[in-house]
């Protein structure tokens, strides 16, 4: 993820090709404070007040939920990406080892009492 040093607002504003690379660039870091925050730097190089009404959030608690400390809504996550022009996909992770089979669901068999 690129450091606060070096953003530049205006390589973000009504861009969705730049901020999606740099939100898929927080995002690869596992760690949901730096996407979250990162949504929260994106959000401040546009409009606030314009992305408030368009996503029908208040313009002081998005500032709130993106500043990282933090976990905001899924759906008010959803909104802000939808007006910042780009959208959160879900890819299958490819591993290195392969995976045992998860176990079938259901219950197990009871066990037999001793005799």
């Amino acid at each position: 993820m690129p450091t606060k040093k070096g953003f530049d607002p205006k390589k973000y504003r009504d861009n969705p090709a730049a901020i999606a690379e740099y939100l898929n660039s927080a995002l690869c870091t596992n760690v949901s404070a730096d996407f979250v925050a990162a949504i929260g730097a994106i959000m401040r190089a546009q409009n606030v007040l314009a992305l408030s009404e368009e996503t029908g959030l208040n313009r002081e608690n998005m500032y709130k939920m993106f500043a990282g400390h933090r976990d905001p809504k899924l759906g008010n996550t959803m909104k802000v990406l939808a007006s910042l022009g780009v959208q959160f996909t879900i890819q299958p992770v490819f591993w290195a080892q392969p995976r045992p089979p998860r176990p079938k669901l259901g219950r197990r068999p009871k066990a037999e009492p001793p005799i």
